[in-house]
């Protein structure tokens, strides 16, 4: 068969987002802190984009002359007043910078310094600088850098023992006498490979004489997990008296040392919306206060206008005039997406509003996307990295989409109604008998919720609430005072 090559033209029908339609997508789900240094850094990029200082506001004319005037705001047309006002500025004069000396300087001095950090203190530098004054020679301190330097976050060791050696040169046992002088350093437990060894390093380093102590972590760990107390003391020959006096001094040690070393990123969390109920009516307000609020500076746009200006230059101004105007047009639609989608999600979750957390309805991005006539995609993009404040504290806006639980109620419960339910249930049992999950779910389908028995584990695993054997125990030791 013979391969030929053919030049044709044929039609085809493809979607294709502008320029403009992008960066509207991509301003939409950022946070308020990202948006923020997203404007910042146009600032700095884009000339023609300035920051209104000015907080006079001018006279309405009347009928809805401010709302004309914010939109004229946000679509670059800059208002009257504002022309006004740069006409009185000497804008031929290229030497002015825009800068106007005050006290702006001394403030942004003052809040320069104080937000100086100092570094701290990593976990590996903290146990590399002992290494240096313990080790016998470059050998050893080798091993110890490499050991240190394998070490995670929590203080333990993240590299196998063997890798080590091999890496190094040595064998297994050089490996593991370095590991034991780590793990009495400051803080003690570090390099260990387990949370079990880490226990072991900190008790012998802190309670060396305490033999009992010793063996306990070291052959019978597993018990402790279990609370297995008294299989413990017989396995030992002592009473469980003993076990519980020894489980209060594992209580002073620390499971991994190298948390205290570890970096403690901050996250900041500026609400996108404040939601209020009053009076029966669910009130939205869109928080946009923390935006730079910026204009289009009109000496480009009449620079722009001149005969006698450059080519390149005019369509260089051209071009970042349009940029400016489509940055503009982006917040403003990010704000009006937020508004609607926040005030439908809180229209649906009133229930939420009046009782607060555990009272959620199913919710899912395909309803609210039907019921504004929007794309799916746009509501997730809205509902992430969105917080809302409501008066039971900041909620992440896609917190209260639920996903929906079949059973056999004719309204269909939410996950987060059914983990309220499962709570309320477990706070309510008998404190030496406690229900287990078949009984869980026993009580669930008397309400007619029928959920399988993975579920409830699911959900109780969720809440951080243990097995009904693991809180029989606890509650007995709560009860004797031995917890």
């Amino acid at each position: 068969m013979a391969v030929s090559i053919k030049i044709g033209l044929q039609q085809t029908q493809r979607m294709a987002l502008t320029q403009a339609q992008l960066q509207s997508i991509e301003l939409l789900q950022l946070s308020a802190i990202e948006l923020v240094e997203a404007v910042s850094k146009e600032l700095l990029e884009n000339p023609v984009l300035e920051e209104e200082y000015s907080t006079v506001v001018p006279p309405s004319t009347g009928g809805d002359g401010a709302a004309d005037g914010v939109n004229r705001e946000l679509s670059g047309e800059e208002s009257l007043f504002a022309r006004r006002e740069e006409k009185s500025l000497n804008y031929e004069d290229a030497s002015d910078s825009g800068y106007v000396p005050g006290h702006g300087d001394e403030d942004r001095a003052r809040s320069y310094i104080e937000n100086v950090v100092a570094q701290e203190e990593t976990l590996k530098e903290h146990l590399l600088a002992q290494a240096r004054m313990v080790a016998r020679d470059d050998r050893e301190l080798a091993l110890f850098e490499a050991i240190i330097t394998s070490i995670d976050e929590r203080g333990l060791l993240a590299a196998g023992m063997n890798e080590i050696a091999e890496s190094q040169g040595v064998d297994a046992d050089a490996v593991r006498e370095a590991v034991r002088t780590i793990g009495a350093f400051d803080p003690p437990g570090c390099a260990a490979s387990s949370m079990r060894e880490s226990l072991l390093f900190q008790a012998e380093s802190r309670y060396p004489d305490d033999r009992l102590l010793h063996v306990i972590l070291r052959d019978h760990f597993s018990g402790l997990e279990r609370l297995d107390y008294d299989k413990i003391a017989r396995a030992l020959s002592i009473t469980s008296d003993e076990i519980v006096e020894k489980t209060r001094l594992i209580h002073t040690l620390t499971p991994y040392p190298g948390r205290q070393f570890a970096t403690k990123d901050v996250r900041y969390i500026i609400p996108d919306a404040e939601v209020r109920f009053a009076d029966g009516e669910i009130l939205i307000t869109v928080n946009d206060d923390y935006v730079p609020p910026v204009r289009i500076n009109r000496y480009y746009v009449d620079m722009m206008k001149k005969k006698n200006i450059d080519k390149n230059l005019r369509e260089f101004i051209k071009d970042r005039v349009q940029s400016a105007r489509s940055l503009l047009r982006s917040i403003s639609s990010r704000r009006d997406t937020i508004a609607r989608v926040v005030a439908v999600v809180m229209r649906r979750q009133a229930e939420f509003l009046l009782k607060g957390p555990g009272n959620l309805r199913p919710l899912t991005h395909t309803e609210v996307a039907d019921e504004l006539g929007l794309h799916e995609s746009t509501v997730s993009r809205t509902s992430s990295n969105k917080f809302v404040q409501t008066p039971w504290g900041v909620f992440e806006l896609k917190y209260f989409f639920a996903s929906r639980i079949r059973s056999g109620d004719p309204d269909d419960y939410s996950s987060d109604m059914i983990m309220s339910l499962v709570r309320e249930i477990i706070a309510g049992e008998d404190a030496l008998s406690p229900l287990n999950d078949d009984e869980i779910l026993a009580l669930l389908e008397k309400r007619g919720i029928r959920l399988a028995r993975r579920t409830i584990a699911k959900y109780r695993g969720i809440l951080r609430i243990p097995p009904s054997n693991k809180r029989k125990k606890l509650n007995m030791l709560r009860s004797e005072g031995k917890a």
